[in-house]
């Protein structure tokens, strides 16, 4: 089932992958992309919250994570994490974010296991 972005609901992305919108077994590995925020652009009430993210390049809107103050993903340097449910998904999402080019201001992504 594909998710409509004018219906938003980060909720349901709890188990799906950010990418292909598969549903994500309990028992199911998932993979990781995280990114960093540029200085100022994150809102604090984001934290602990799935946002949708844009991607004009690819038409898509992807879940994105977006981690709280004292997450572990945050010690790590990461702002938002995508949950994606295969390194083929990963790589995707990936290289839609390296399309943005207006997300060059808004984020400083990494690659995927970085």
């Amino acid at each position: 089932m594909k998710m409509k972005p004018e219906k938003w609901d980060g909720n349901a992305w709890m188990d799906r992958c950010a990418w292909c919108e598969q549903e994500i077994e309990e028992e199911q590995e998932v993979i990781g992309v995280g990114l960093k925020f540029s200085p100022g652009r994150a809102l604090p009430e984001w934290a602990g919250t799935i946002q949708p993210l844009r991607l004009s390049a690819t038409e898509r809107t992807v879940a994105m994570i977006v981690v709280t103050k004292n997450s572990p993903a945050k010690r790590d340097g990461r702002d938002a994490i995508f949950q994606v449910c295969s390194d083929a998904c990963a790589k995707k999402l990936s290289d839609a974010l390296r399309l943005e080019a207006d997300l060059g201001e808004v984020i400083d992504w990494e690659e995927p296991g970085g």
